[in-house]
């Protein structure tokens, strides 16, 4: 690194959802300071799907196995933490900015060694976070969206908020040739190479209490074929998701295709090409909002006002009962009424109003059938 470029460490570690939402202050870092040098420490996951960010000089893999006695020996874990600790050091960061308010992120800022370590006040500052950084911002009331909240962190450092969020994303080409196959088999090439619109209705989440039903998403997927002669893929993670996605395909019958399987750099290269997306609130909601991707999200436990897809592009729906939002893994009602209550068909209108927005766009991919 040069000798007295100024270094600026941001720490968001994880997920990889939550990992999206912080692009926009890296870009607005970059924007503001473009001869600034930028690190970031993440975990590997997130790392798989953001690597040769172009905004970002370095990343720092956060060792995350090293806090479980399950991978390797305690010397193992020992020696990878301190591996990390030392390259964090060797970095010699000026400034360290905590977009995650928690214990082991202000942790990681303060192993840095950066003088200026500028995290969260408030609510947004968890667990003993508050121990570790020594400039604390409490984000304006009208900073309700956590990309918005991330954004507020830079106003010690004279960085203006942009008038608009802007994501930057690494390039996928090398992904989309490996996924080109599946989606001539899908018979989704045209003759001149191009790729026609087509849907990803994904029923993934982590959380039970963001999970809408497969049986809703199968009805949405079967209203994007007939109604709008939308072909839907629905990619999947792991054997629960498998099953979900199966039940979907199934359901909606021709049309639907099951995506194979993907990783997340693969899964981006299939969402930048998608006309539309139709999901629960998870990390590839994130990505598509990221990709500059249409989409409609369906929200359970968690705040789509702070947690929702970011801009007036995207569209959300959520169940009306008085418990919402929880932010709990189970549900206390016993039958996530949030989720249930929310009928396929006012998915399908929200889909609906997403289409003819994209059908008065100039660079709409094709004609778009609206009935």
């Amino acid at each position: 690194m040069e000798q007295g470029r100024p270094r600026i460490l941001i720490v968001r570690l994880s997920a990889f959802g939550d990992c999206l939402h912080a692009v926009p202050t890296v870009v607005a870092l970059r924007r503001h300071f473009p001869g600034v040098e930028i690190g970031w420490a993440i975990e590997d996951l997130a790392y798989s799907l953001l690597k040769d960010h172009p905004m970002v000089d370095r990343f720092h893999v956060f060792p995350r196995r090293a806090f479980k006695r399950s991978q390797g020996t305690f010397m193992e874990r020992l020696r990878s933490m301190r591996q990390f600790r030392k390259e964090l050091a060797e970095a010699k960061y000026d400034t360290a900015i905590d977009l995650q308010g928690l214990t082991k992120s202000g942790l990681v800022s303060w192993w840095s060694g950066a003088k200026r370590r500028i995290g969260f006040r408030g609510e947004d500052s968890r667990e003993f976070n508050i121990v570790f950084n020594n400039e604390r911002v409490e984000p304006p009331d009208e900073a309700v969206h956590v990309v918005e909240k991330n954004l507020s962190l830079l106003k010690p450092l004279g960085v203006p908020l942009p008038d608009k969020p802007e994501w930057v994303m690494p390039s996928f080409v090398g992904e989309r040739q490996k996924i080109h196959p599946f989606l001539e088999q899908c018979g989704l090439i045209d003759s001149d190479g191009s790729v026609r619109r087509f849907a990803i209705v994904n029923p993934g989440a982590t959380w039970f209490t963001k999970r809408w039903p497969a049986e809703s998403f199968g009805e949405v997927t079967r209203g994007l074929i007939e109604r709008h002669d939308l072909p839907v893929i629905v990619p999947w993670a792991g054997n629960e998701e498998y099953k979900a996605a199966q039940t979907i395909v199934n359901l909606a019958g021709k049309g639907a295709y099951l995506a194979p399987d993907t990783n997340l750099r693969e899964l981006a290269a299939l969402t930048e090409q998608a006309l539309l997306f139709v999901g629960n609130d998870t990390g590839p909601l994130h990505l598509a909002v990221a990709l500059n991707v249409h989409s409609v999200a369906i929200f359970g436990a968690t705040d789509p006002l702070r947690n929702g897809p970011y801009g007036s592009a995207h569209r959300m729906q959520t169940g009306p009962v008085e418990c919402h939002p929880c932010w709990k893994t189970t549900c206390e009602r016993g039958d996530r009424a949030c989720l249930v209550r929310v009928l396929p068909e006012a998915v399908l209108t929200s889909c609906a109003h997403s289409l003819e927005r994209l059908a008065r766009r100039r660079d709409t991919r094709a004609k778009i059938q609206i009935s």
